[in-house]
């Protein structure tokens, strides 16, 4: 049986990633700061006995070498964590920042250089999930921008190093998807903007030209065919109103 471990499980798109490759009988480690979180979102999934829960802060390198030392074995790595802040430039301080890029990108880092040889032994996969912000800037929103930015330099130039070692390297960036946290940053905005949440939503989809926002199934399903695929091409994704496309 493949083994995934995935970050920050317990909710939004990491959740759907993890009841979706559970379902096709891929053995889950669930990664994620809350342990009822996890729980409870556990006992949702359709395969109880394929699936293991760790609560982790992932910011810290210590976290990320205990889950090294304990999952001798993993086919895939699904880098999710990390809810970047948004908010006016002068009022985002120095710990937003570094919550950001310790959690969205060092983790990814940490984790990947950690499980590396593993994964190069099975010729795994190591997916990460970047966001939108990366592409598409937004002067509400700098510190995902950033993050996010860092973590597609990274991907591409850790598929030239899978290319070696036959680990193959992915990244999608998710557009605005209806999780908890796109309600967060649309509050946010909203309070900034003085308009409606509804407005605000409408707008940003006529700006990606886009219809609606994406379901977190629909990323779920995205990195299970990037799992299935036996191409070991690097693959560098956006996901818009559910909608897939390439981007260089």
């Amino acid at each position: 049986m493949k083994i995934a471990l995935i970050t920050g499980a317990s909710q939004g798109i990491g959740a759907a990633i993890t009841t979706l490759l559970n379902k096709n009988n891929i053995k889950v480690i669930l990664v994620s700061r809350s342990k009822r979180k996890l729980k409870n979102f556990q006992m949702t999934l359709r395969n109880k006995k394929n699936s293991i829960i760790i609560s982790k802060d992932l910011r810290t390198l210590s976290a990320c070498k205990t889950l090294s030392k304990k999952f001798k074995k993993i086919n895939y790595l699904i880098n999710v964590a990390g809810a970047t802040k948004g908010g006016q430039f002068l009022k985002l301080p120095d710990n937003l920042w570094n919550d950001g890029f310790d959690l969205k990108f060092k983790a990814a880092v940490r984790l990947t250089r950690e499980f590396w040889p593993i994964l190069k032994k099975n010729k795994g996969k190591v997916i990460n999930i970047g966001g939108g912000a990366a592409r598409n800037p937004s002067n509400t929103f700098m510190i995902g921008g950033a993050v996010n930015s860092a973590l597609n330099n990274f991907s591409k130039a850790l598929a030239m190093q899978g290319k070696m070692d036959k680990v193959s390297v992915s990244i999608i960036h998710p557009g605005m998807t209806l999780t908890s946290r796109l309600q967060g940053l649309l509050e946010t905005e909203s309070k900034i903007q003085k308009k409606s949440i509804k407005n605000i939503l409408q707008k940003k989809c006529r700006g990606d030209r886009i219809k609606r926002p994406n379901y977190p199934e629909e990323i779920g399903k995205l990195v299970y065919k990037l799992i299935k695929d036996k191409k070991s091409n690097f693959k560098n994704l956006a996901i818009d109103g559910g909608k897939i496309k390439t981007l260089v």
